[in-house]
């Protein structure tokens, strides 16, 4: 069976997107970050060596976890988005690059990411991403 992808979750997906990473670029509020998820969201990094986390479940505790990601450079710089649906209209990847200067180490973190974002309604019920570990060990030990 073919799923005909909606271009509104597509677009409603997008801008959730967008807006998550507000909270890197332009200091959004926890209370507001914490509200782009569902109650019981997941958010996983497959790929982080310890001591950052693989699984964080919960919209309080992403929002936690992310502030303090958030606090550990300046500078966020996020470009070339390309997103792409797939055959379940609540499912997108995007593709992206990101850049920031790590506070502890004042090197440049640069870094190429993948993310699924699965969602439910105008939330992100899981976010899912993939980065190489050794460029964020570079930066940030």
């Amino acid at each position: 069976m073919t799923t005909i992808v909606n271009e509104e979750n597509k677009i409603n997906a997008e801008n959730i997107f967008y807006k998550h990473l507000s909270m890197f670029t332009t200091g959004m509020s926890r209370e507001d970050y914490a509200n782009l998820f569902t109650e019981d969201a997941v958010q996983e990094y497959p790929y982080a060596p310890a001591p950052f986390s693989t699984k964080i479940e919960g919209r309080d505790a992403i929002a936690s976890y992310i502030e303090n990601v958030v606090k550990g450079a300046t500078d966020w710089n996020f470009t070339d988005f390309e997103f792409s649906a797939t055959s379940d209209p609540n499912v997108f990847f995007v593709e992206f690059n990101g850049s920031a200067l790590v506070t502890s180490t004042g090197k440049t973190y640069d870094q190429i990411f993948i993310a699924r974002i699965t969602m439910n309604g105008d939330k992100i019920s899981n976010f899912k991403e993939y980065w190489n570990p050794t460029w964020i060990i570079d930066a940030f030990v």
